[in-house]
Order: structure tokens, then C-alpha cells, then sequence
């Protein structure tokens, strides 16, 4: 049995791909949610035409959006962990404590799934290893998880040779298999089939998303940013996508009147993901602090301006993303640029990294059977 683990957003939109693959082969998994963004995750199970989750560790239907909430889903799930490794597996695994156990980033989620499956024995295999940033505290936490995540893991899918190489750097190459891209490229290959185009604005338009506990949590940090925006705004049409605890924040700081009464700037609320990439896709230019997106845009071949001090994604630098580090010179000399940022030399239409970690799961599975 393989047993998938997800909680946040991206999180099934990365491995939703994989799910749908392993559907199409009669391969069977046991998907758990830790619900760390349950709302987010029940719409996107019917755009993706895949089945609920089979355990649900978190009863609310609600996303996780304050630090109070945060902790204590944090506490439950750790206090779960001193359950004995049977009850534990009857808990989470269904008593199955055979098969493999695949897990996504870098995420609270990614951790806590990783623990769960050590407790009771199960073999770890981790999609989107080898990123870094080489910064233990930027991001944070993500870099501290993702090191204690390779290092715990038994099968590490790389999703690239940069990520490969770090991998092997680190000591991990005899566990590592490079999977040559990220699964958000199959996702996109899904989702480019079933959108028109037809709900995208008449005029030329960005696509901002901002969502980073450190830029939220920092009023330098988003009055810079919305002070950016407006000057975007003096030449194009501004989507800004909300996620709730940004708009809660631009409240606190006093910034959201100040988009609101923008003309050129449309607040929107969350979108259905695959409209979300149908709007972004025919953007001039992308701005967001995700990594995700980031991955999305260079699928996509779509400009992007990184809101952030460091990144632990390669994809897109040099190519058609620039990291803007909060600088103001960053901010002008992208406006500048943006036209001529595209990727370069990477054919992604042949590739299909879900295929890949499909085959390499199923391998596993008949050879420790």
C-alpha cells in the first residue's frame, strides 16, 4: 500500500498528478489530510476528478489561518505521536504498517507525516527533495524541515540536477533518484486542457499573491510591497489574489483601503485553482512571495518577481524570475525588464515527473513485497 500524506494547497496540487497516475494503473493508495488547509483541499478534489481523503486527522473543515490555531493543531499532533506505534498505525496507516509512505516539501504537514510513518515502521519517500537555501533561518521553518526530512527519509525524488546535486553533497545520493522535473508540470499539462482563456481580464494585467508569514507579519515589508503595486497600477490592471490571513493583515497595517480604492487594482478572493492558472497563464507578469507560483510561472513561461530575501528554488533565476530582496532598485529594474524575462532553453513538454516516482513506487512495493 502507499500511503500519501497531504495538508496544505500546493501540497495536493503537486501530488495530485502522482494520484491521478497510480489511478490510471489500478495502483492503490490510502490518502491521510492533516487538514492544515482543509477547505482549500475539499475544493480542489473535485477539479481534479480524484477521490476524498481516506483518513481525515483534523475534524474542522476550516483552514488553519492564525498562529493560535497553528499551535494548537501543532500540540494535537504531537501528543498523537506518544500513541504506541499499533495504535498509531490503526490512528493514521489503517494497521497497515507495510508499503511505502510518500510525503511533499516542506511544510508542518511534510514533518509531522514523516514522523507519524518513522513511529510505526514505514518506509519514507519524500517528492521535492533537495531544495535549499542554505539558510537555516530563511526560510523558516521550511529549511530546517526539509534537512531533517532528507535525512529521515528512505527514497528522496529530486526534481532536478541543481536538487540532485545538492542531495548528493549532502550525503544522500545513494538514496536519491532525479525525477527531472517538478510535478507542478503535469498539473499544468491537466489543467492547460481544460481552460479557454474566456474569464481572463480585456486588458493587459498582473497577478499578485502574497501570503508568507515573514512579509505579513512586517509592516515595512507590505507597505513597500503595496506601495509597488500602486505603481503598477498606473499602467496595468492589478489582480490581487487574497489568501484570508493577508487581507487580515493589510486591515491590521491599514493598507487594504488604500487597494480598495484603487481603480486599477481588483481584490479577489481565492480562486478555483484551475481558473486561478487559467488567469495567470495569460498575465504580463507575475508578483507573489510562494514558491509555488514561482514554480507555476516558469512552467508557464510567465515573468515573475519574487517577494522574498532568499529562495530555496532555482527554477526560472536568470530566466524569466528575479528575486527582488525587498529592494526598491530590484522593484524598477524589473518593470524594466519584464518583456524580455522568459525561460530559456528547457523543453518541459516531454517530461512527466509523476511517471517517474509512479514507476519508482511501484518498483518498490514489488520488490519489498
Amino acid at each position: 500500500m502507499i500511503h500519501i500524506f497531504i495538508g496544505t494547497k500546493a501540497q495536493f496540487i503537486k501530488t495530485a498528478p502522482i494520484m491521478m497516475e497510480m489511478t490510471r494503473r489500478g495502483l492503490p493508495y490510502h490518502l491521510i489530510e492533516t487538514g492544515q488547509h482543509a477547505a482549500l483541499t475539499a475544493d480542489l478534489v473535485g477539479e481534479f476528478g480524484l477521490r476524498g481523503a481516506d483518513t481525515l486527522l483534523r475534524a474542522e473543515a476550516s483552514n488553519i489561518a492564525t498562529l493560535g490555531q497553528a499551535a494548537l493543531w501543532t500540540s494535537d499532533t504531537l501528543l498523537r505521536l506518544l500513541s504506541s506505534p499499533d495504535r498509531l498505525a490503526e490512528q493514521i496507516f489503517r494497521g497497515q504498517r507495510k508499503g511505502v509512505c510518500l510525503i511533499h516539501g516542506d511544510t508542518l504537514t511534510t514533518l509531522f507525516s514523516l514522523l507519524y510513518a518513522k513511529r510505526c515502521a514505514i518506509p519514507v519517500a519524500h517528492v521535492e527533495a533537495g531544495l535549499r537555501s542554505y539558510h537555516y533561518f530563511d526560510p523558516f521553518p521550511e529549511e530546517l524541515i526539509r534537512l531533517a526530512v532528507m535525512r529521515y527519509s528512505d527514497i528522496l525524488f529530486a526534481p532536478s540536477d541543481w536538487a540532485m546535486g545538492n542531495l548528493g553533497r549532502m550525503g544522500y545520493g545513494g538514496k536519491s533518484i532525479n525525477v527531472g522535473g517538478n510535478t507542478v508540470v503535469d498539473t499544468i499539462r491537466f489543467a492547460r486542457a481544460r481552460y479557454s482563456g474566456l474569464e481572463r481580464p480585456g486588458e493587459p494585467y498582473v497577478v499578485v499573491t502574497i501570503h508568507r508569514v515573514e512579509t505579513l507579519y512586517s509592516s515595512a515589508r507590505l507597505n513597500m510591497i503595496i506601495t509597488f503595486l500602486e505603481e503598477i497600477a498606473r499602467q496595468r490592471r492589478v489582480l490581487f489574489v487574497l489568501h484570508e490571513p493577508t487581507r487580515k493583515q493589510l486591515e491590521r497595517f491599514d493598507l487594504l483601503g488604500r487597494m480598495q480604492r484603487n481603480n486599477q487594482v481588483e481584490m479577489m478572493p481565492l480562486q478555483p485553482y484551475l481558473k486561478f492558472l487559467d488567469l495567470l497563464a495569460g498575465a504580463d507578469f507575475a508578483v507573489t512571495d510562494g514558491g509555488s507560483i514561482q514554480e507555476e510561472c516558469y512552467s508557464l513561461n510567465i515573468p515573475c518577481l519574487i517577494m522574498r530575501a532568499k529562495t530555496e528554488r532555482m527554477e526560472g533565476l536568470g530566466e524569466n524570475a528575479m528575486l527582488a530582496g525587498f529592494s526598491r532598485g530590484r522593484f524598477d529594474e524589473f518593470l524594466k525588464v519584464f518583456p524580455n524575462l522568459k525561460r530559456r532553453g528547457t523543453n518541459l513538454e516531454g517530461i512527466s515527473p509523476s511517471s517517474l516516482i509512479a514507476d519508482h513506487l511501484q518498483q518498490y512495493l514489488e520488490s519489498h513485497d
